[in-house]
């Protein structure tokens, strides 16, 4: 990429095995390094498929977008901090092969970069084809016009689960990653490198523009039948270091009762873990809850606090009530996006 005196930008891919995506994903590349002062690095994360190969055939001759093959797997954590350490733009942007993302995302998140050190825009996920088969899941709802907020208040937003840790709804300025941002986790990475982001920042912007789609893929990193509790708990930590120390009691308690507690044990209900597991799991959320003030839980969300107050007095029911809700919240998402595919077909008959 030709050095610039302006804004520029390197989109960061790490990518293992994309199969059927990597056509999809060299045209996206196309796409948004075709915008003025944007490159692309490209990790091949050990793919023992033809993803490699692929990939060298389709954008290898791109002078904007740099490929590096790697024979060994050494996780997306390790990869990202690697192409970070060859980027050359002034900001970066973390994209997924299988999701949905392009030019117009960037230029979005670009338009407003000035003056701020992480851009936070929204992101929603997308599990079907159908309209009704997508919702939000990044991005401060409030927010209807580009705000400027201090580092401390966007902690504050972490913490508090209004802002999630998820990487390609942000644009970062390189230099508030560091050079390894990212702990080599099995999971959940990606939070303790946005908190990491937040931590060194100065100025975040938040916009109400939605850049990002994440669709639901079998080999999502997040998608693993046993779920790494260790990883989890230290992305919990990570965190609360980096970002939680001018919050108080009650949020850095509702915090670790969301983000540990009741996430771990969703996971594992999720994903189907068998009952040993299931106990592991159990244990580990119930250490965490017992040193929580629920009282203050409690202010910031009365269900959150009885979820806690349920797991210390009867843990295996947890599990059983998290079972029961994700059935009717799965049933009820399937019959409104039937509904709605009835809908268009009686429109358009």
């Amino acid at each position: 990429m030709t050095p610039s005196s302006t804004r520029t930008a390197t989109v960061i891919v790490a990518v293992r095995n994309a199969g059927e995506h990597v056509t999809a994903l060299a045209e996206r590349l196309r796409d948004v390094t075709g915008l003025a002062d944007v490159g692309a690095v490209v990790i091949d994360d050990g793919s023992d498929d033809a993803t490699g190969s692929a990939l060298e055939e389709l954008i290898g001759g791109s002078p904007r977008i740099r490929l590096v093959r790697h024979s060994e797997s050494a996780g997306v954590a390790a990869r990202r901090n690697e192409a970070i350490s060859l980027a050359d733009g002034e900001f970066v942007w973390f994209v997924d092969h299988d999701d949905e993302w392009s030019s117009a995302g960037l230029s979005a998140l670009l338009a407003h970069a000035d003056g701020a050190d992480v851009v936070c825009a929204r992101a929603d996920f997308r599990w079907g084809p159908g309209a009704a088969d997508r919702r939000r899941i990044d991005g401060v709802a409030a927010v209807t016009s580009a705000r400027s907020i201090e580092a401390d208040a966007a902690g504050a937003l972490l913490i508090g689960g209004e802002l999630h840790g998820f990487l390609w709804s942000k644009l970062f300025r390189r230099t508030v990653l560091g050079d390894t941002p990212f702990p080599r986790y099995v999971s959940q990475s990606d939070v303790v490198g946005v908190a990491r982001a937040f931590s060194n920042a100065r100025v975040v912007r938040l916009i109400p523009e939605t850049v990002y789609v994440y669709r639901r893929e079998p080999g999502s990193i997040t998608r693993v039948r046993t779920p790494d509790i260790g990883a989890l708990e230290s992305a919990h930590d990570d965190v609360l270091r980096l970002v939680g120390g001018r919050v108080s009691r009650a949020a850095r308690d509702t915090f670790t009762a969301r983000f540990f507690c009741l996430a771990a044990v969703k996971t594992a209900v999720r994903w189907g873990v068998d009952g040993r597991q299931m106990r592991v799991t159990t244990a580990a959320a119930v250490r965490r809850a017992r040193g929580l003030a629920l009282v203050g839980v409690a202010r910031n969300s009365v269900p959150l606090a009885a979820a806690m107050l349920l797991l210390r007095i009867a843990p295996p029911l947890l599990p059983a009530a998290i079972r029961s809700a994700l059935f009717c919240l799965d049933t009820l998402r399937s019959l409104r996006s039937r509904s709605i595919r009835t809908e268009q077909g009686a429109v358009g008959a």
